[in-house]
């Protein structure tokens, strides 16, 4: 992975195409931003065009997902104590995490992602910058494998068609390719309006099943009807490993 044009080199510690930023450094943090965000209009692909209503919608199609789905299982298998504690320490951790970034990047706008994040904190190592942008990989990688494998397990339960997982999962495939066509977030943030309204709504479904029907009809454990009622436990119950 090579560096960006705007990251200075061994050779040369002041080549960028961010001397507009750097000319600007003690002056305001908006004229900076401005600054910043005049230099990369004059490429030909522009990557400062967000507004923050699309970054705020970008994050709600990112955080309102099927995670919040799996929450109900790892509560099931945790116990409402050590659940609850476990969320409310991953909110604190996410918090700390999301502020500090924050404030880091706003002392430094001229970091557009991660791998440039990775660069400047660790002193304008190269190394990080290239462990940071495999990281990335890594993660989107396996993010794709993820959705992939829920996009054909939802086809598989909502047609009861006889293909099987491979062929929805090359279904599932195919339209992510096709959605991650758009070059910057900003036209993906409209997608993000879209899927977090359709998050929202399954919800919403799931919330008021789970209220008006006395017990699943299938689970894990097989017939729910015939096992029981659903129970609840404020600790995880005996034999539960990792």
């Amino acid at each position: 992975m090579s560096l960006p044009a705007y990251l200075p080199d061994k050779k040369n510690e002041h080549v960028s195409s961010y001397a507009a930023g750097d000319a600007l450094e003690s002056d305001t943090e908006g004229s900076l931003i401005n600054a910043l965000v005049l230099e990369d209009h004059q490429h030909d692909i522009s990557l400062r065009t967000m507004s923050w209503q699309k970054a705020a919608w970008l994050l709600c199609g990112d955080q309102v997902c099927l995670a919040i789905m799996a929450q109900t299982w790892s509560l099931s298998v945790l116990g409402w104590v050590p659940g609850l504690i476990t969320m409310i320490a991953a909110g604190i951790l996410f918090w700390i995490t999301s502020m500090t970034m924050h404030k880091y990047i706003m002392k430094n706008p001229q970091i557009k992602d991660i791998c440039d994040f990775g660069y400047y904190v660790f002193g304008k190592n190269r190394l990080a910058y290239e462990f940071s942008g495999f990281m990335l990989l890594a993660n989107n990688i396996l993010l794709i494998g993820f959705h992939v494998l829920t996009g054909a397990k939802i086809l598989n339960t909502l047609s009861d068609h006889s293909l099987c997982t491979v062929v929805f999962s090359v279904i599932v495939m195919i339209m992510g390719i096709v959605m991650s066509v758009p070059r910057t977030l900003k036209h993906v943030s409209f997608m993000s309006m879209g899927s977090a309204a359709c998050m929202g709504l399954a919800i919403l479904l799931f919330l008021i099943f789970s209220g008006i029907e006395p017990a699943p009809l299938y689970g894990y454990g097989g017939d729910y009807p015939t096992d029981g009622l659903v129970h609840t436990y404020a600790f995880p119950l005996p034999g539960t490993t990792w």
